[in-house]
């Protein structure tokens, strides 16, 4: 297994947070314990960019989530769960999603998904311990991240960073009121060099 790797204490708080609004607190209790993380049950890491948890403590979270709910809800629930952590890492820590202080009412849409990707990328690589980076192409973009938590879940058949994807959803919906297709089509877990997301540049229709 790779050496294992440390992260804010406020990125797994945040998860947890999501994980107890998605399935309850007696399912993040029964996470918790899948996942072998008992001491985070009514416990929660502390609310800052200390790095004291882990990659992999993480990876273990989400692993747990789709062995509870099972694989067929696991996509939904993962993602759904994803959209929460941006929202309660919005409230709590705005600075670890790099979003801070930006405005982007008067800017076009292209622009405001632009800058919130980097600013997360930026964010993800400088106070995450997690390297990330992003490729404007003509009609989507590229969300790189080159170290991802799914390199502690053990090997995969397909894609399965489902919390990242809600993240992304939640992000660009919060920065431009629409909704987007946004595909992981490289992941670690199955054995590629980094998880890329991508994200259509015109929205769904509503």
């Amino acid at each position: 297994m790779a050496e294992d790797r440390q992260m804010p204490n406020v990125m797994l708080r945040n998860l947890l947070e999501a994980i107890a609004e998605v399935l309850g607190e007696n399912g993040l209790k029964a996470v918790l314990n899948a996942a072998g993380l008992q001491r985070f049950i009514d416990n929660y890491p502390p609310n800052n960019m200390d790095r004291n948890v882990t990659f992999a403590e993480y990876g273990a979270a989400e692993q747990a989530v789709e062995d509870v709910v099972g694989p067929k809800g696991a996509k939904m629930m993962l993602t759904r769960i994803g959209r929460a952590t941006f929202r309660y890492a919005l409230e709590e820590q705005p600075a670890v999603l790099g979003l801070a202080g930006v405005a982007l009412k008067a800017l076009p849409m292209n622009t405001r998904m632009k800058i919130v990707l980097a600013s997360l990328a930026k964010a993800a690589t400088k106070d995450v311990n997690q390297p990330t980076d992003i490729e404007e192409h003509d009609d989507h973009f590229l969300f790189v991240v080159s170290e991802c938590p799914c390199r502690w879940r053990g090997k995969k058949d397909k894609p399965v960073c489902f919390v990242t994807v809600g993240v992304l959803h939640g992000a660009l919906h919060w920065a431009t009121g629409k909704n987007f297709k946004i595909e992981e089509i490289n992941c670690i877990a199955m054995g590629d060099d980094a998880c890329r997301y991508r994200i259509d540049k015109e929205p769904l229709e509503d």
